[in-house]
């Protein structure tokens, strides 16, 4: 296993431990790629829970992981935030109902998590929103999903990809409108299931994915128009992956880990939208799948996942810095 730095306990802060929380606060914040450095990859504090298949998004100043799968084989209700400006977590309410692969978005301070599988259960339509510290259940979607892709974009939170029932790819997505809080249908992309989602430049972005196991990835990447409810091809990710993470960071989509019958999927890709370029960033030190991916202040965070394909589980948070 990768060393990974740990939360303290009480006292944290204080003395020595403080100093060193410190010293390691200011390397991260200064990972970037100022002067012509280099990025890479550090060790940041780890996840509380072990995990996979979990939802993480932005949300405010934090990052949420919520749900997933642990190491006995049972999925969670478990929430956590990471502060990345403080390089701590701390424990959110628990989610309705525990679930792996959801879906989550976050815009302001507010958190939304919707779909995915509960326990013995096919696919779900929920839908919650953290609001005020408590999860407030809205309307549910028009059908379930999971193994899907959010992102929004303005008001409206769009729902891309996954499954709809055991052993059937959605055709369509869901949006919704985050004022009047109620659903519509949108064209949807190509099908397929985990995949990565990503909202940039007014466009949602749908990254690879796969149709059923994973020796059926895929390396498509498509972006949604809301405007024109359309959806375009763009480059392809260099390497088809699926159980794959996306973000926007530092005005550029990422895409990071994956599984395949090879093994776990360590390679990460950036994509420049007006060079309409990939372009190839350091391996992930701990490659992983089912793992969150977030982009805070020019920093892409990759929050938990499996080591290995299939059950594994970890703690692990990484962080690449890419400037501002």
């Amino acid at each position: 296993m990768a060393s990974e730095a740990r939360a303290s306990g009480p006292g944290y802060g204080r003395g020595m431990k403080g100093a060193l929380a410190l010293a390691v606060l200011a390397v991260f914040l200064g990972s970037g790629v100022a002067g012509g450095a280099q990025p890479r990859w550090r060790t940041a504090a780890p996840v509380p829970l072990a995990r996979t298949e979990v939802a993480a998004a932005l949300f405010g100043k934090e990052s949420g992981v919520l749900g997933g799968i642990v190491a006995s084989g049972a999925n969670s209700k478990r929430g956590d935030a990471y502060s990345p400006t403080r390089n701590r977590w701390r424990r959110l309410p628990d989610l309705p109902v525990s679930v792996h692969h959801a879906m989550a978005a976050g815009r302001g301070a507010e958190l939304y998590v919707v779909g995915g599988y509960s326990a013995g259960s096919g696919p779900l339509a929920t839908a919650y929103v953290l609001r005020r510290g408590r999860w407030v259940a809205l309307l549910p979607m028009p059908a379930p999903r999971a193994a899907a892709g959010a992102a929004i974009v303005r008001d409206k939170l769009y729902v891309v990809g996954g499954v709809e029932a055991p052993g059937r790819l959605a055709r369509d997505g869901f949006a919704l409108d985050l004022k009047s809080l109620r659903w519509s249908l949108i064209a949807g992309p190509r099908p397929r299931e985990h995949l990565g989602a990503a909202a940039l430049g007014g466009r949602v972005y749908a990254v690879a994915g796969r149709t059923a196991g994973y020796d059926t990835n895929l390396d498509i990447v498509e972006a949604y128009e809301p405007a024109g409810n359309r959806w375009r091809a763009i480059p392809r990710v260099p390497g088809e992956r699926g159980g794959t993470a996306a973000a926007a960071v530092a005005g550029r989509l990422v895409s990071a880990g994956g599984e395949e019958p090879a093994g776990t999927i360590r390679t990460v890709f950036a994509y420049n939208p007006a060079a309409r370029r990939w372009t190839k960033l350091p391996n992930l030190p701990r490659p992983r799948h089912g793992l969150g991916l977030v982009g805070y202040h020019g920093r892409a965070y990759a929050l938990a996942g499996g080591p290995q394909p299939g059950l594994t589980v970890s703690t692990s948070n990484q962080v690449l810095g890419l400037g501002r």
